[in-house]
């Protein structure tokens, strides 16, 4: 027997700090209900754990986004609606004013209503707002940029891939754009048009339509012919290809170009550019690709949905220059009112798609978060059962070895014994 160094003693406290160790982290785990609780209790699992952590609370986030985007799109539609029911009014009232038993005071007293309706549209496009952000005015519509100040772009489809685009404008910079009292002349782009409006008689039997024609006597509707002269627009894309373009329609300066593959876009042409002085012929137009409103809906960069809302102003929907003071603008009010409705359906249609796409997101990230904190509790979340089992047994090994280390200091002083 030895008493100088009890080894005995020793193994029962190692024995005992092991085991008051491992209770402690038992013991965490039971009080926490986490298996890891620290980085040294699974390192790889616990640094998978943080990322999953990040991609839960992201998913819940990008959800709420997708919630807020659903709830923007159902407020721009109901703004929408009220523009509509304003256009069906418009049309009711050109169609009134198309009668040819009306005088022009009764067309006067027709068309102050509806320059009240789209003073009222022109109102709802510039101060709808959602969050202090406005909505209908074009500032979440695609942006392009032009290198003439006189040539602005109103607009371009979606389908248009971005980059700079080379429009040769040659032959509308020779053309009389232009009157002697600085008034833009539609009819001068029939030149350029698919398909024009020409007067006809009851029979459809047509006349030239050339600029300033005065209709005969019995021609007293316009009808649409394919014009098989038209001339193309050469646009040159990025990767140096040239596609032909033709006009389709024209409204005020803005003048829409369309070509094959969904091109489409509307270009604002200004007096100045008519001006000898300005020499270009090649404008430059850079489609951006950017400006809708991204709408952030995933946990990871480059997950979101660009939302375009386009401009629903009197110039936005092509009907600023409406009226209805005489037969002839209803007629043409009706058409350009019927273009406006067909439009706005159109962009209406849009939105509800968004909002569709939106809510389809909602249901797919909650299925996402919920798949993936199944994964993330089975990495982090203690199994309580199994782990008490552990806890008992680290309980009953620490009082042991306690119980054992107790009699192993009590060995030395048995020495006394043999002295006596």
């Amino acid at each position: 027997m030895r008493i100088n160094y009890n080894a005995t003693a020793m193994q029962a406290v190692n024995a005992l700090n092991k085991n008051d160790q491992n209770l402690s982290v038992s013991t965490g785990k039971l009080s926490s209900g986490y298996k890891i609780n620290r980085a040294k209790d699974n390192p790889s699992g616990y640094a998978m754990s943080r990322k999953m952590h990040a991609q839960l609370v992201g998913l819940m986030q990008a959800r709420d986004n997708s919630d807020t985007g659903v709830n923007i799109l159902k407020a721009v539609d109901g703004a929408l609606t009220e523009v509509h029911d304003m256009l069906q009014r418009i049309n009711e009232l050109a169609i009134k004013g198309a009668n040819g038993t009306l005088s022009d005071g009764d067309r006067a007293l027709v068309d102050e209503e509806v320059q009240k309706l789209k003073e009222e549209i022109q109102r709802v496009s510039e101060t709808f707002e959602f969050n202090g952000q406005k909505l209908l005015d074009g500032s979440f519509q695609l942006k392009g940029y032009t290198d003439n100040i006189d040539v602005k772009t109103a607009g371009y489809d979606e389908r248009i891939e971005s980059g700079t685009y080379l429009f040769d404008l040659t032959d509308f910079k020779n053309a009389q754009l232009y009157d002697a009292e600085g008034n833009f002349v539609e009819e001068v782009f029939n030149s350029w048009k698919r398909t024009i409006e020409v007067p006809a008689d009851p029979d459809n039997n047509t006349i030239p339509a050339a600029p300033g024609t005065i209709f005969p006597e019995g021609f007293d509707k316009t009808v649409t012919i394919a014009n098989n002269n038209a001339k193309p627009i050469q646009v040159t894309k990025p990767d140096g290809t040239m596609i032909d373009t033709y006009v389709s329609n024209v409204n005020g300066t803005y003048v829409t170009l369309t070509g094959p593959g969904g091109f489409e876009t509307t270009l604002d042409i200004r007096k100045g550019f008519t001006d000898p002085a300005n020499a270009a012929n090649v404008v430059a137009v850079e489609f951006t690709g950017l400006g809708p409103m991204e709408i952030q809906v995933g946990a990871n960069e480059g997950q979101d949905l660009q939302v375009e809302i386009p401009e629903v102003g009197i110039k936005g929907l092509e009907i600023n220059t409406i009226n209805t003071k005489t037969a002839e603008s209803s007629r043409i009010a009706i058409t350009k009112v019927s273009a406006a409705i067909d439009k706005l359906s159109g962009i209406r249609s849009k939105i509800g798609a968004y909002q569709n796409r939106l809510e389809s997101i909602v249901t797919s990230n909650e299925i996402n978060h919920e798949n993936m904190t199944a994964a993330f509790s089975n990495i982090m979340d203690t199994d309580m059962s199994e782990e008490y089992t552990e806890y008992s047994t680290y309980q009953i090994l620490s009082q042991a070895s306690t119980s054992v280390l107790a009699q192993a200091n009590e060995r030395p002083s048995q020495v006394l014994q043999l002295l006596q």
